[in-house]
């Protein structure tokens, strides 16, 4: 994954194109890298896939959060 890869996503997952995406462990801090730079980063919720070996799967929901 790169930077540019991480943002599509990003972009995805806010215009609902992507519901879901799971990160994989080895591209989590790329992904991460970009993620920390959005204007709306609180809106994407982040869980651990158990059994997923680190795998971290992204949601966007808007105001879950303050």
């Amino acid at each position: 994954m790169n930077e540019q890869m991480a943002n599509e996503i990003l972009s995805d997952l806010r215009s609902g194109n992507l519901s879901e995406y799971v990160v994989i462990k080895e591209e989590f801090f790329v992904f991460r890298e970009v993620l920390v730079k959005q204007e709306d980063k609180k809106a994407f919720r982040g869980f651990i896939v158990p059994g997923g070996g680190g795998n971290v799967k992204y949601l966007y929901q808007p105001g879950w959060t303050a």
